[in-house]
């Protein structure tokens, strides 16, 4: 049964909660969370107090541009906020302040004031000003079905419970300043009578009730490395792309099955080449992967394409391929909608074909087990 229903319930009566990234970050961290719409003065100043962190507000895609927010520059970061600078994989946008109603911006007051705009049900970008107290983070569209994260989840719980789309989160801190303990967070929601959730519970309640990928099509794809693959297209919900699993196989007997992911990369998939240090292309990862899923005799090989072709910064990505294979184990941490393929052929249990040094974080959440990892055998098979 999901702890979640009981969690909103609490949550909406004390606008106030705890959420707890369990996910197998490097960075374990706890948040408080509250909703940013009509937020009060008390509220912020128990956050503030509780938590000892930085004023967080993560908004969705839409809000941030309505609100016509710059992305803060990473060599900007002040350096005497580390927990600013441990935040290296939010989407930051300049520090803002409410225009008016404010004096030192410091106070819980003036910051519940800042939170009350950009929480408001009409954004209006000229309530807002810049630098401020307040650090907006854009949410990826999806939220933790596309990207477990506290500020993913944050939003996921705030706009669940009815409010907009506008969700204060601030770092669990301990009294040297460091993040919380995990193992320390429980004592305190029960002190303070707080709902607690973890990202876990989160992923899966909205994983049960809103899949994001459906099969579009399906055929037999003859290949020089694997023979011949089933090939299953499956269309993203939230991003107008399409994605396709290679299967080699019956992967719903083996235990556990090898899986390559690996991530659009055009041009060097096409033409090969590598780059200026020398690491292999993805063409040439993609043939290699497939020769070895070729030997085991079954696996699969998942193919996703980028949902976009520009950064935030609005700069044209590379077309090298320096780094393809730990962008392919990032992408499959950070998208969900791997997962949720893996799920619909039937695997719970993978090993994985990678050569990034670490196993891939997260992927518990989704309902798939790493059991091992290995790096991607070193076979020309490109030259074929």
């Amino acid at each position: 049964m999901s702890l979640l229903p009981q969690f909103l319930e609490q949550f909406k009566a004390t606008s106030l909660g705890i959420l707890i990234d369990d996910t197998g970050t490097p960075t374990p961290r706890s948040a408080l969370i509250a909703p940013a719409y009509e937020i009060s003065p008390s509220v912020v100043n128990r956050a503030i107090t509780l938590s000892a962190g930085l004023t967080f507000v993560s908004l969705s895609p839409e809000r941030a541009s309505a609100f016509m927010l710059q992305s803060m520059a990473r060599p900007a970061l002040p350096s005497p906020l580390p927990v600013l600078q441990n935040q290296g994989g939010l989407a930051l946008y300049t520090s803002v302040e409410a225009r008016h109603g404010i004096s030192t911006g410091i106070s819980a007051a003036d910051r519940a004031a800042t939170l009350r705009v950009l929480g408001g049900k009409d954004p209006q970008p000229r309530d807002l000003v810049k630098p401020g107290h307040i650090f907006p983070v854009e949410a990826r569209e999806g939220g933790v079905l596309v990207k477990s994260a506290i500020a993913e989840g944050a939003l996921d719980l705030v706009t669940m419970s009815g409010y907009t789309d506008a969700a204060l989160f601030m770092d669990l801190l301990d009294a040297r300043g460091d993040l919380l303990p995990l193992s320390e967070v429980p004592a305190l929601a029960y002190r303070e009578q707080l709902p607690i959730i973890t990202l876990t519970d989160l992923i899966e309640y909205r994983l049960n009730k809103e899949p994001l990928i459906t099969r579009a099509a399906e055929a037999l794809l003859p290949t020089t490395q694997a023979g011949e693959l089933r090939a299953i297209v499956y269309r993203s919900r939230i991003h107008d792309v399409e994605h396709i699993a290679l299967v080699k196989g019956d992967v719903t007997e083996a235990n556990p099955v090898l899986v390559r992911v690996q991530v659009e990369s055009t041009v060097t998939d096409v033409f090969g080449g590598g780059d200026s240090a020398g690491a292999p292309s993805s063409r040439t990862l993609l043939h290699r992967s497939l020769s070895a899923i070729n030997e085991r005799g079954s696996g699969v090989l998942l193919y996703l394409r980028r949902p976009f072709l520009n950064d935030k910064s609005g700069q044209v990505q590379t077309l090298s391929n320096s780094g393809s294979d730990q962008r392919s184990a990032n992408m499959m941490r950070e998208y969900g909608v791997g997962a949720q393929i893996l799920r619909d052929l039937g695997i719970s249990k993978i090993e994985v074909l990678s050569s990034s040094s670490r196993l891939l974080a997260g992927l518990t959440s989704f309902g798939i087990t790493v059991v091992s990892q290995r790096p991607v055998p070193e076979i020309d098979s490109d030259k074929r």
